[in-house]
């Protein structure tokens, strides 16, 4: 069937973006149809309507005025979709038939650069990936700030990187059948997962798009001579993105060769069971290690800090030198009032820069930068009373920015427009010919306004007004009761309910003058305009470099704030292995609970004596909380922070594990012994003498027998086999492995200490050798409100346990301990008269009131002389 020519050109830019929601620009509108209209109409809230469309019959619709695409737009990335859009590219005016329209932009989860979806403190990370047999190649690329890197490596340590970089968008080859666990995770995590074409992977094409882009004649420039998967996962990302922007992107100035190497390993779990950055509970911020250290001041410090969080280092010596720096500053709060005075007044100068690159900055973009530059020498000359050679660098590079900041702010205005075609941007004295097109309208600007004045004396009505708007332009307004006021020359253009409206020809030939003349003004202050963006683009490696120290310079203003509010110490780090902490607590926990008084505790663990540790006590003492204390200390210290603690030595770990529940996956399918399975051989498999395990009841979700076979097993591997002679905290309910702990050398038992106080039990939260004798989960089971006739059940049940020696998992003993035992007048006391024993034991009389007394008496004889 036939459609409208508008339709047509329609159906022709959406067949060519089929993935894509297509906004169509119309005038002043945005209009989506068909199938784009209904998703749109729903998840943006608008009307739907329909169109005619000719002999097709009427077209759904839906739009909105196209001021209001910075709102709508994110709201559609964020619902999973991709957005593209199609705006006018010919003037109306000048159009024969239908107006000319393009693709300006398409915007997906990983491309977007709107301030309403991106986080200011966390990147906006693009990757592609080219799966091989048992490595992947793989690129990160953040077209906010123009980073770009590749890598190659075994699958494993991608995943990763995956969960610490948490892109919004993942390229795969057509055709290619992705890793499960790739699959399963970017599912888990919202990930949108984006099909690209073979042909945009070819080495030849590739090689192609990374040369014209760095324009440079050979890949060895940029390390990636023979480096065939990583030029084509390179090159397939870098043609999406400016496939996608329809823009240079002249930000994307370097590609880094990441090396894994140069980081401590953590893998999903350990990020997620940690809390590093994200909480476990989205809506608690408050649990993350982020939220503890967090006290930059820009944006760019913040991505910085959190990089480093996720990515610590293993080189001894970069570790000193970042915690030197720290010291320093700790020691110098007079620089750190300095610094957050200069860093409060620099905006984000790594994303502005990113705009200037994708030709979208605005003038107030500009400001903000040239401001942002001047505010840098600042904090250089607050760091040049230091003598860390990292902040000696810092200022050298902060200091380049002197002058650049002057040059910008000496042509734009200090009040600006937010769009860059109407005026208003440039500084008088800036441009000396559009100072003279603005002074040859003045005259004319000063006439129009005198007019009222002098009409008013002349015609002798004190209430005539002269106004403007857009459809008349400039007017004269004469209430109705004047009307015989009116002199031959006014001109009526318009009516309302009190008054008329009129011109003379005077003010049209003034208002056309004025017109033609700001019009003219408009042009030369967007190519002024124009100059300065392609001037402050053409010195973006410089700026970049800038941003990048102030950044740095932020990250390590926060970690130095939070050591000194905090209390925390400096580690030492060495090569060896061990890790002896003094007075440590769990940085979180105390944080976020200020009054609480929480009880530190030590870690000794060296392979010259005990570097395992089989911790037992009853739930709720503390067992997960100084494991997780343990693996933060050990991470904040390879970061370079100071730590909490009253003093840490730390042998650097090359990974940390760790095996503390499993609610993530459980909505894969996957049950909580089979999560703890995966999880356990994964470390099985890849722990070494250099790494630090986190083992927390391990064998819970099998029978008893089972998962204790199963802990032991675990804990005399990672005992014996030299290859995964881990240090290692391995929490446990068994209480039965204790004995296994005590027959190895390289292994203690210790316990977290309770105190009975009658039938109360009280945590102390103090790790101590030796082993738990009991693991008091009745007590804990009545701290948590059962009911006494359950619990009093279940001490009954534990008892004849323990005396008979059932196993719990035998139908036929189990039947039989149901059943009630004959009378034997000879025996010994029965299982109610040693319960009741026990009770009457639990009594201290000196501590009871006569009230109290008889009110225990009282429930005694209720339950036992049934």
């Amino acid at each position: 069937m036939s459609c409208t020519p508008l339709m047509k050109q329609y159906y022709e830019i959406k067949a060519q973006n089929p993935d894509c929601i297509l906004f169509f620009r119309m005038g002043d509108f945005f209009e989506l149809f068909e199938n784009d209209a209904e998703i749109a109409s729903k998840i943006l809230g608008l009307t739907l309507t329909s169109r005619n469309n000719g002999a097709s019959g009427n077209t759904p619709l839906c739009g909105f005025p196209h001021h209001a695409s910075e709102r709508y737009f994110p709201k559609m990335v964020a619902a999973g979709y991709k957005v593209a859009v199609c705006e006018q590219v010919e003037d109306p005016k000048l159009a024969k038939g239908i107006v000319k329209r393009a693709i300006v932009e398409i915007i997906s989860a990983g491309t977007s650069m709107n301030e309403a979806i991106l986080d200011a403190k966390a990147a906006s990370y693009l990757c592609a990936i080219l799966p091989q047999k048992n490595t992947i190649a793989f690129s990160f690329a953040d077209v906010t700030t123009g980073y770009f890197a590749v890598s190659e490596s075994p699958i494993p340590n991608f995943e990763s990187e995956l969960a610490r970089r948490m892109p919004k968008e993942i390229l795969v080859p057509a055709g290619m059948d992705l890793p499960q666990s790739i699959v399963e995770f970017a599912r888990s995590e919202n990930i949108l997962l984006t099909t690209v074409a073979e042909e945009h992977y070819e080495w030849k094409r590739a090689s192609e798009v990374i040369e014209n882009h760095f324009k440079v004649t050979s890949l060895e420039s940029l390390g990636l001579d023979g480096q065939v998967e990583k030029t084509r996962v390179s090159g397939a990302i870098l043609w999406y993105l400016i496939d996608q922007k329809k823009s240079e992107l002249s930000h994307i100035t370097h590609l880094e060769l990441l090396d894994l190497g140069e980081y401590m390993v953590l893998d999903p779990s350990t990020l997620r069971n940690l809390e590093l950055v994200r909480p476990l509970n989205a809506d608690d911020v408050r649990s993350t290690l982020m939220f503890v250290l967090d006290y930059t001041v820009t944006a760019m410090g913040g991505r910085r800090l959190r990089e480093w969080i996720s990515h610590p280092l293993i080189s001894v010596r970069k570790i000193e030198e970042r915690s030197e720096a720290i010291a320093e500053l700790v020691a110098n709060p007079i620089v750190l009032d300095e610094l957050k005075l200069a860093l409060r007044e620099i905006l984000d100068m790594e994303r502005l820069l990113g705009r200037v690159g994708s030709g979208r900055a605005n003038a107030r973009d500009l400001y903000g930068l040239g401001k942002s530059l001047s505010k840098a020498v600042k904090v250089a000359e607050s760091l040049s009373s230091l003598k860390s050679p990292i902040f000696h660098a810092l200022a050298e590079t902060l200091l380049s920015a002197e002058g650049k900041g002057d040059d910008i702010l000496k042509i734009l205005n200090d009040e600006l427009p937010i769009t860059v075609r109407e005026g208003g941007m440039i500084r008088t004295g800036a441009d000396a010919e559009l100072d003279r097109m603005n002074a040859e309208i003045q005259d004319r600007r000063e006439w129009i306004a005198s007019l009222e004045a002098r009409e008013r004396e002349r015609l002798g009505v004190n209430t005539l007004k002269v106004g403007y708007n857009r459809v008349f332009g400039y007017y004269i307004e004469v209430s109705k009761i004047h009307s015989d006021k009116i002199p031959p020359e006014y001109i009526r253009k318009q009516t309302t309910v009190n008054a008329e409206r009129y011109i003379t020809p005077e003010m049209k030939e003034c208002e056309t003058i004025i017109s033609s003349a700001e019009s003219r003004i408009h042009d030369a202050e967007y190519r002024i305009f124009c100059r300065l963006r392609e001037s402050v683009n053409a010195e973006r490696h410089e700026l970049q470099q800038i941003a990048e120290a102030v950044a740095e310079t932020d990250a390590f203003f926060s970690l130095s704030v939070a050591a000194r509010k905090r209390g925390y110490v400096r580690a030492e780090v060495f090569e060896g292995t061990g890790i002896e902490i003094r007075g440590g607590f769990h940085p979180v926990i105390v944080s976020a609970n200020p009054d609480l008084a929480f009880v530190p505790n030590d870690v000794s663990l060296s392979p010259d004596a005990h570097r395992m540790m089989l911790i037992t006590g009853p739930n709720m003492a503390g067992k997960s909380t100084y494991l997780r204390q343990t693996g933060l200390i050990v991470l904040m210290a390879q970061i370079g922070s100071f730590v909490p603690a009253e003093s840490a030595r730390i042998g650097v770990v090359d990974r940390i594990f760790t095996r503390v529940g499993a609610s993530d996956r459980l909505s894969r399918g996957l049950s909580t012994f089979m999560v703890e399975m995966i999880e356990t051989a994964n470390i099985l498999r890849n722990a070494t003498e250099k790494s630090l395990v986190l083992l927390d009841e391990i064998g819970r979700g099998t029978s008893t027998f089972d998962g204790l076979s199963i802990a032991w097993a675990i804990f005399e591997t990672l005992h014996d086999n030299p290859k995964r002679a881990a240090i290692t905290l391995f929490a446990t309910h068994y209480h039965e492995m204790t004995t296994l702990a005590d027959s190895l050398e390289h292994a203690g038992n210790y316990q977290i200490a309770v105190r009975e106080d009658g039938d109360k039990l009280i945590f102390l939260h103090r790790i101590l050798a030796g082993a738990c004798d009991s693991s008091y989960g009745i007590h804990v089971a009545e701290m948590a409100g059962l009911p006494s006739e359950v619990v009093r059940r279940a001490r009954k049940i534990l008892l004849r346990l323990e005396k008979s020696h059932i196993d719990p998992s035998d139908a036929k003993q189990v039947e039989k301990m149901r059943e009630q035992p004959q009378v034997d007048m000879f025996a010994s006391p029965d299982e109610d008269t040693q319960l009741l024993l026990e009770e009457l034991r639990r009594l201290n009389p000196e501590e009871m009131t006569p009230l109290q007394a008889l009110q225990t008496l009282t429930e005694l004889k209720a339950h036992y002389a049934k």
